[in-house]
Parts: C-alpha cells; structure tokens; sequence
C-alpha cells in the first residue's frame, strides 16, 4: 500500500495508543495525512475534528485509518458502525504486524420513524441527513463526533460547518420545508438538530428517543436557535 511507512511510523509515535489518519485526493492525487487522537481512552481512536474539516476543505477524504496496537486487523463492531455512519472505507492496521484489513461501509436502508437512538450511528445528525438525502439533499459525511464534546467546548453545528454542507441561514420566521434547524438545548452551544417538513412539525431523532416527527410548539420552539436553507 501506498504511504506504508509513513503510516507505520505515525503509527509508531501513537504507541501503545491507536493510531489514525485519512486517505483524501488532492488535485487527482492520494494524499496521506495523519491525525491526532483525541479519545481519552487507549481502546479506541477519535480523529481531532479540527483537522478533519480542515481536510474537508481542500480535498475529498476517500479512506480512514487507524491501528490496532498489539492485536489483529479485524474489524470491532465500533469499527463496522462508524464505516457505515461516515461512509467511507475503513483501512485497519495491526500494529506492528502491518497486517491490512479494509472494510467497506454498507448503505442503511433503516426507515426513518422508529430508529433506536445511537450516538454516533443512528443519532440527531444521521436522522437530519438521511431524511434531507430522501428530498434529494445531499450532506456531506460528518467527522467522528467526541463523546463528551459538549463538555468540552465543542460544537458540531456551527455556521462554518454548516455553510461546509452547501446550506445558508435564514431567518427563524422564514423557515420552509427541508429547512435544518439547530436547538441549543439546556446549553449555551448548538446540541442537536432536525429538518422542518412544514405546519410547525420538525423531523429530528432526541437522545433517549425514537426518531419521530413532532410539534416545535410550546418544547422545542424554547430551544430553537438556527435554521439553514440548502443552497440549490
């Protein structure tokens, strides 16, 4: 493989914790680039979100890639989720053994009403996407999000990530179908989403929920804080 070395060196610096990076292209070209890991534990990895989007912005992320230390390349059912939650392949590395597994992510055929909440794989984000996807309105994948990123400042719904997903804003008293609104729930940061579909009834998945439809009236409206219009 391409970048071999170079990954297994990054690799190697991570040590005894998981190494990761990204595939992109970059003017027709593969491009490497290794990540941080900002995950507290050594069991898992969660690339630096900063840096992905950064990525995001000069090139196509195409593959992501990570190690595990001491142990095989087969893919964890964490591994499998993610793949499938960002759509993108998946190369795994035993570490130091260099042993190559790639896994390639499955296209969901959940429906969108009913789904149980994950974090990370079936939540307010994959909800908002799917249903836009469905009228036609492609988002882009998402980096991994940080377990406790709330907690730690960060936020996933800014307007420049959003602007990323060829969306605009708008006024609260303009809103139209297909809008994505964002609620600042019991917080001072944007912490979750939904899509408007119209008669004040918003599509959104909560935590501890099931993904459904439901009134902005007289819960949700307290929280609203944005809407964003599709720039096509």
């Amino acid at each position: 493989m391409k970048f071999l070395e170079d990954i297994r060196n990054h690799f190697e610096k991570e040590y005894p914790r998981e190494g990761c990076g990204i595939i992109t292209v970059e003017k027709g070209k593969k491009k490497w680039i290794p990540c941080d890991n900002i995950a507290e534990g050594d069991e898992h990895f969660i690339i630096d979100v900063d840096q992905y989007l950064k990525a995001l912005r000069t090139s196509d992320i195409i593959g992501i890639v990570h190690s595990h230390p001491d142990s095989t390349s087969e893919a964890s059912e964490m591994d499998i989720n993610n793949c499938n939650s960002l759509g993108k392949d998946y190369y795994i590395f035993s570490y130091p053994d260099m042993d190559l597994n790639i896994i390639h992510p499955e296209v969901s055929t959940m429906d969108l009403y009913g789904r149980e909440y994950e974090f990370g794989v079936t939540d307010c984000f994959e909800a908002m996407r799917d249903y836009l996807n469905q009228q036609s309105i492609e988002i882009p994948t998402r980096a991994l999000f940080k377990d406790d990123w709330l907690d730690k400042g960060y936020d996933y719904f800014s307007d420049e990530i959003i602007e990323y997903w060829n969306h605009y804003p708008v006024v609260l008293e303009d809103i139209q179908e297909n809008d994505v609104l964002t609620f600042s729930v019991l917080s001072d940061k944007n912490n979750h989403c939904g899509v408007y579909i119209g008669n004040d009834v918003f599509y959104h998945h909560a935590d501890n929920r099931l993904s459904c439809r439901e009134n902005l009236y007289p819960l949700w409206h307290k929280y609203l804080r944005g809407a964003y219009r599709h720039a096509a």
